[in-house]
């Protein structure tokens, strides 16, 4: 009898430590939980701007002109843009403060015609 309630012992046990091992990320509370990574804020507004598609003096430098304002609004980008150049896009992005300024970071292109031309 000695022996069989030491090997029930030595199995609860057994099993109790494979059991909360299993559960131990799962219903960890909050507190000891590891912190989430940082991320951007999804509410930044988005902004879009239509207009002529240039290419700046640098590499990956561009330049799009707003077809309502006149602005010229700068921006880096990928190399694939080449592809764009001298054509009438719509850019949607958002704008981020760096210093104080103000940087246009698109995140979409869809080609809106061929050239740079105004239609009438």
């Amino acid at each position: 009898m000695k022996l069989f309630s030491t090997a029930v012992y030595f199995a609860c046990l057994a099993l109790g430590s494979v059991a909360y091992a299993q559960g131990a990320g799962q219903g960890t509370p909050p507190s000891q939980q590891p912190p989430a990574q940082q991320r951007e804020p999804s509410d930044t507004p988005k902004v879009s701007v239509t207009g002529c598609l240039t290419k700046g003096s640098g590499t990956n430098d561009y330049l799009i002109t707003d077809q309502k304002s006149g602005e010229k609004v700068p921006f880096n980008g990928p190399a694939q843009l080449d592809k764009y150049v001298n054509q009438t896009v719509k850019l949607t992005g958002t704008m981020a403060s760096q210093g104080s300024d103000k940087v246009f970071k698109p995140e979409t292109i869809n080609q809106i015609s061929p050239s740079c031309e105004k239609s009438q």
